[in-house]
């Protein structure tokens, strides 16, 4: 791992049942995993369009009919105001409204809001905007939250503009002491932060997208948890060949997190993730090769792609290439005898390869599923314990994330 090994490994096993407590619930795959979330200073982004201007605008424009001029007024005095038609046909709607002089803004506003409520993101940009400065509505905390709810939605949709006016506004309300701000001031600066990263994401910035992804995965750092979200970013990222980025999507359509399951997507995802330098997609491909998941089983590759990765310092890897060796061996190869083989003498034999090698098929589970990597943290710990120092390695790069 990528880790530094801070401690001695007596210190280490001494302090394993504390590790264990903090690392479990950061635990996931160990090839599939996420490494320590590092949010690291991006270069500010680029200037973004107005959220009521430029080529959204222009495009939405030109797919507006004249609609009825008297739409807004007959509907402002209360009730839904878009009933009987689609999220974007309510959006159009209220852009013809919004370019007719004299349409009531109040009545806008609450067409683009549940245009925005019924899924339209452009109509959640421009709803964001108008809550937020009030034009239409009161112009109140309760406003200003749910504006800044609606331009977070288009902004997490991959409309960077709506990114980009929303983080402006916490900038100048933080900057001015406004008590429209969020409740919490630090609340407020932990949105502006997670706005301007996606902001950079979308702004073609990789290892941002990369960033993102795991933010999303994990719920940290402002972000819900929201698995599907993150493979979008994971996506996006790959798409600007981050190399992490593609290994993690790879990890998603492999157990269909937030995606449909998809094997042989996710062979691609890892071999383009080893092809730009991730050890962990190489290891990654050779588990692929080794099951004939994705791709055709050819063991020979397997264990080639193992130990480039291991040379390369991934564990993951170096597990793999000792267990395909073992089973060529004579040791079971399909995963329940298999586990039930290595976890009797990790038990009994007090074997710490056989608890690494145990610990790393609770990790893979087999067909997208039967994982417990609460199971296989514990597991690797014993080996740590029984004195295997890679072991100890593994279950510290959990305890620092």
């Amino acid at each position: 791992m990528k880790s530094s090994f801070a401690r001695s490994i007596h210190d280490l096993v001494a302090g394993l049942a504390a590790t264990l407590a903090a690392a479990l619930p950061a635990l996931a795959s160990l090839a599939c995993g996420a490494p320590p979330l590092i949010l690291s200073p991006l270069p500010p982004a680029a200037a973004a369009c107005p959220i009521d201007g430029c080529a959204a605008v222009a495009s939405t424009k030109a797919a507006t009919s004249p609609g009825d001029p008297e739409d807004c007024p007959a509907a402002s005095v209360g009730g839904a105001v878009c009933t009987g038609g689609t999220a974007e046909d309510c959006a159009r709607r209220a852009m013809a409204q919004w370019e007719r002089s004299g349409a009531p803004l109040s009545c806008i506003a609450r067409m683009f809001s549940e245009a925005c409520a019924a899924g339209e993101l452009h109509a959640c940009g421009f709803a964001g905007r108008l809550w937020l400065d009030g034009r239409g509505v009161a112009h109140d905390t309760e406003s200003v939250q749910k504006g800044l709810g609606m331009l977070t939605r288009a902004c997490d949709g991959g409309l960077a503009a709506s990114c980009a006016v929303a983080a402006r506004w916490l900038a100048r309300r933080a900057s001015a002491a406004n008590t429209d701000t969020p409740d919490n001031a630090d609340e407020g600066q932990v949105l502006k932060a997670r706005l301007e990263l996606e902001q950079a994401c979308l702004s073609g910035q990789a290892d941002a997208c990369f960033q993102v992804g795991q933010a999303f995965e994990g719920g940290n750092e402002g972000f819900p948890r929201d698995v599907s979200l993150a493979a979008t970013e994971y996506a996006r990222g790959c798409d600007l060949e981050d190399a992490r980025a593609c290994n993690s999507i790879g990890c998603a359509l492999e157990y269909g997190d937030g995606v449909p399951r998809d094997s042989a997507h996710a062979t691609e995802a890892f071999e383009r993730s080893c092809h730009l330098g991730e050890s962990t997609g190489c290891a990654n491909v050779g588990y692929m090769a080794e099951h004939g998941e994705g791709t055709l089983k050819d063991l020979s590759r397997a264990r080639g792609l193992y130990r480039d990765a291991c040379r390369a310092g991934e564990f993951y890897g170096c597990v793999h290439a000792d267990m395909l060796a073992a089973v060529q061996a004579g040791a079971p190869a399909d995963f329940a005898p298999a586990l039930a083989h290595w976890e009797r003498l990790c038990a009994v034999a007090r074997s710490a390869r056989a608890c690494e090698f145990a610990s790393i098929l609770y990790l893979d589970g087999v067909d997208g599923g039967q994982r417990d990597p609460a199971k296989s943290l514990s597991t690797m710990a014993r080996a740590c314990s029984l004195g295997e120092s890679r072991a100890c390695l593994w279950v510290k790069s959990y305890s620092e994330e």
